[in-house]
């Protein structure tokens, strides 16, 4: 009976001590998590960044618009 409850001691202090985590992967846990936040950011920053060029985009193709409208316009002036 002792011998059994002394190797379930045993089987208990071992399975418990796995059950925490080592400082070494508690870091490695927190350095991922830091990496995922910090490409959260990066994406973030990217959306706003693709955000304002497709604006600019429109923005020019709507110059490009007026301008070939004022090509024709003054086209039919030299033609007419």
């Amino acid at each position: 009976m002792k011998k059994a409850l002394l190797i379930f001691a045993i089987f208990a202090l071992m399975t418990g001590c796995t059950k925490y985590a080592s400082q070494e992967q508690l870091d490695e846990l927190q350095a991922r998590k830091d990496a995922v936040e910090s490409l959260k950011s990066e994406i973030k920053s990217t959306q706003e960044k693709k955000a304002d060029l497709e604006d600019e985009k429109i923005a020019r193709q709507e110059k490009v618009a007026e301008l070939e409208k004022e090509i024709a316009e003054l086209e039919d002036q030299i033609g007419g």
